[in-house]
């Protein structure tokens, strides 16, 4: 019989390693990380910010050539650069991923979760171990292509450069990662943020605002349980915008609007046009029953902080209400000032953010409670000086996949 009819048993931990023995050294990656959760982890996140990242970084990068460079024979070293060890890291970082997507990453009720931080895998030691490998193998294979170089690799090196250049970029980067807000009061000049934890950080420049602008909706028409207080179905359509001379059906009841001011204010029984701190808007109604014909005409209004909300009752069950206009845009007139004496006007709109000293301004938000009156805009400053390696990264993998079907898509037509 052929000594080719027979398969040579190879044993577990014998050369070379395979992926039964990567999974091994996952596993037991995870349990180390679980275990320093348990035992050794403090509330705040593990980071390292600038210089330290940089430092931690360049010598990263000198201990991978080195290993690669004279240790490259060693079992180690060997497995680190074959697909099992990858195959498996890029798996377990999976399995972590989609812990992350079916566990709330918030403070927990269960200690379980707390304990193991799954409530913070990004953070967790489980996690990070596990992308410490699979970065480890991509940084050694980079490296091992690099040296051994062939235009026919440089899609793959540029690939895998930039994935790790990302990934590096994002880890380290969390250090440095600066998110703030402000308070701006129109007329008063504000330097002073704080960041997540309410500690207060002083800008190298200064905002001053000069107006706050919001554009609402018109408010809308409901109809509104008296019993429950909840608007009432009608149709599949329960709210309607209050237009000037437009009428609406509600059940039995025939609505027509008379008359709608945007700023009202109410002297005797009516609402006159009025441009004062509060005013709501307010509109005269005349409600028909088309049941017995009554008819009943009233002014409504949304009120605000300062007035009263008015609605109309117009039978046992059921009122007239208008509801509170929604915002459809808000935006802030600044001045940045600095110390060097400049000042720089801008216009801050939601999701249109202004970049200023390598920070992004945006507009976060409001005093809700006043409304289009509010005299406070709070803004958010975010500083991210890795971005711009973590976008190189990204653009390394693109033009790596572009060279790669250039190449593919040349040797197919030869």
């Amino acid at each position: 019989m052929s000594e080719n009819n027979y398969k040579v048993q190879r044993n577990l931990w014998e050369n070379p390693w395979g992926y039964v023995e990567s999974f091994f050294i996952g596993f037991g990656l995870l349990v180390t990380g679980f275990f320093l959760e348990m035992f050794v982890a403090s509330d705040t996140p593990f980071t390292i910010s600038y210089p330290y990242n940089i430092v931690f970084l360049v010598g990263y990068i000198i201990i991978l050539f080195i290993l690669y460079k004279w240790f490259s024979t060693t079992q180690l070293i060997r497995w680190l650069t074959k697909v099992p060890a990858s195959i498996s890291s890029i798996v377990l970082v999976t399995l972590l991923v989609m812990i992350m997507g079916i566990i709330p990453q918030i403070s927990s009720e269960s200690n379980f979760i707390n304990n193991l931080g799954l409530n913070h895998i990004t953070s967790n030691w489980a996690f990070l171990l596990i992308v410490f490998q699979f970065l480890t193998c991509l940084g050694l294979i980079s490296i091992k292509r690099i040296l051994q170089f062939k235009w026919s690799n440089f899609g793959f090196i540029l690939n895998h450069v930039g994935l790790f250049l990302a990934l590096v970029s994002g880890m380290l980067g969390t250090g440095d990662l600066q998110r703030l807000s402000i308070n701006v009061y129109e007329g008063e000049p504000s330097w002073i943020a704080t960041d997540a934890k309410k500690n207060k950080v002083e800008l190298p420049f200064a905002f001053y605002l000069n107006d706050f602008v919001i554009e609402e909706y018109h408010p809308k028409l409901a109809l509104v349980d008296n019993k429950t207080g909840s608007i009432t179905h009608n149709n599949g359509k329960n709210l309607y915008l209050v237009n000037e001379g437009e009428t609406y059906y509600f059940q039995n009841f025939e609505v027509t609007i008379n008359k709608f001011l945007t700023s009202a204010g109410r002297i005797g029984d009516q609402y006159f046009p009025v441009n004062e701190l509060g005013s709501p808007p307010a509109a005269s109604i005349t409600v028909k029953n088309t049941k017995n014909d009554s008819i009943q005409n009233a002014w409504i209004s949304s009120g605000s902080f300062r007035y009263p909300y008015e609605s109309l009752k117009i039978s046992e069950e059921y009122s007239v209400v208008m509801t509170i206009p929604e915002v459809k845009k808000f935006s802030s007139n600044i001045d940045i000032l600095t110390k060097e004496g400049e000042r720089i006007s801008t216009v801050l709109e939601v999701n249109k953010p202004f970049k200023f000293k390598g920070y992004k301004i945006y507009q976060l938000s409001y005093d809700e409670k006043m409304g289009k009156w509010s005299n406070l805009s709070v803004l958010e400053l975010v500083k991210d000086p890795w971005l711009p390696v973590i976008y190189i990264g990204i653009f390394m993998m693109i033009a790596g996949a572009i060279y790669m079907f250039w190449v593919g898509n040349k040797i197919t037509k030869n």
